[in-house]
């Protein structure tokens, strides 16, 4: 008879524990807890340094942007009978100071801007044409008759000035021309000479609203009103403007550059030839809130990346004109970043320095 060949006995089937599933799961959530947290610190520096990058380039663009019209301000206004304390009436019912550079026009002229900023007038014409002047021989109506005609085109704006301009002038416009006559929409009768300050100049306004550098052109808006319509925004995450005017003080005929720094506005002709530079800075601001792990309660919370307020030349001084961010609670929960520049005034460099200066 054959043996019988039993079955082979069972194996005990093995596996975890609700213990090791239990040490398994814990250890799981530990290492997604640290992936998670290594996530969010890499997008956050991501995050910080493309922000950075951002300011970077918007402070870049923005300073040289204002310092290309400020190296032009006076450009055409530079005769000693303009300087003289004188204003503009402009087609769009605004009436401004005729000067190359003013920091901080009346609020009237041009609306506050952000809490311990500065506010910029910059008045350039767009003409080669002579300087001083053309000499006016009789006013007829609207007509001027010139000793020397230069070179007028229609639709050119001028500027008829007495000997010393002491009042507001009109900006009018050349409607037609003669062999030796230049017909205006509106004449001053007082005029002695007129001024081609060419067919687009430029009065330009620069403000920091709502944390974005902001400008108006007076040519085309009335900059009076401060909103969307009239001020366009040119810069993102501009927080701070400050200027202030290179002055020399050197004694009468002895001129020797810049001695002091301030915002004294020049009222004549000699402390504009006493004026041969505009310094200014811009701060431009990281748009990433920079926050961390409160210990306590694991929460995150504002990380004050930023202890001082930022320095320029003007932070110093005997007449100073510092960055001031305490307006914005948080302000020390971003990064910033600098841009300042000296302007030369090269324009009322040129100007023939009145005696007595």
């Amino acid at each position: 008879m054959k043996a019988l060949r039993l079955a082979p006995p069972l194996r005990r089937q093995s596996g975890f524990t609700l213990v090791e599933i239990l040490v398994g799961l814990v250890i799981a959530m530990i290492g997604t807890v640290i992936m998670m947290e290594v996530l969010l610190t890499s997008d956050q520096r991501t995050r910080t340094s493309t922000a950075g990058n951002e300011a970077l380039s918007s402070g870049a663009v923005m300073l040289h942007l204002m310092q290309r019209d400020l190296v032009q301000a006076g450009f055409g206004l530079t005769s000693n009978a303009l300087l003289n304390n004188c204003s503009v009436a402009l087609p769009t019912g605004a009436t401004v100071p005729l000067a190359p550079v003013v920091i901080n026009p009346p609020t009237s002229l041009v609306p506050a801007a952000d809490a311990n900023t500065d506010r910029l007038l910059v008045f350039y014409s767009s003409d080669s044409g002579q300087p001083e002047g053309q000499e006016v021989v009789a006013v007829s109506g609207s007509s001027y008759t010139l000793r020397s005609p230069s070179a007028f085109a229609v639709g050119d704006y001028v500027l008829a000035s007495p000997n010393v301009c002491s009042g507001t002038l009109t900006l009018a416009r050349v409607t037609a021309l003669g062999a030796a006559t230049v017909t205006v929409d509106t004449a001053n009768t007082a005029a002695t000479s007129i001024f081609n300050l060419g067919r687009v100049p430029r009065i330009v306004a620069y403000a920091v609203r709502n944390g974005s550098l902001t400008s108006c052109d007076f040519m085309l808006s009335d900059c009076r009103v401060a909103n969307a319509a009239n001020w366009t925004a040119v810069g993102a995450n501009i927080v701070s403007l400050r200027a202030q005017y290179g002055r020399d003080t050197a004694p009468a005929g002895a001129m020797d550059g810049v001695d002091l720094w301030d915002q004294t506005i020049p009222a004549s002709a000699c402390q504009w030839a006493r004026t041969p530079a505009v310094r200014f800075v811009l701060v431009a601001r990281s748009s990433q809130y920079e926050t961390k792990i409160d210990e306590t309660t694991r929460q995150r919370v504002c990380d004050t990346v930023t202890a001082a307020t930022p320095l320029w030349a003007g932070s110093t001084g005997g007449s100073t004109a510092p960055v001031d961010l305490s307006a914005a609670s948080d302000w020390q929960c971003y990064r910033y970043k600098t841009f300042e520049t000296v302007a030369p005034a090269r324009n009322t460099a040129w100007i023939r320095v009145p005696s007595g200066c």
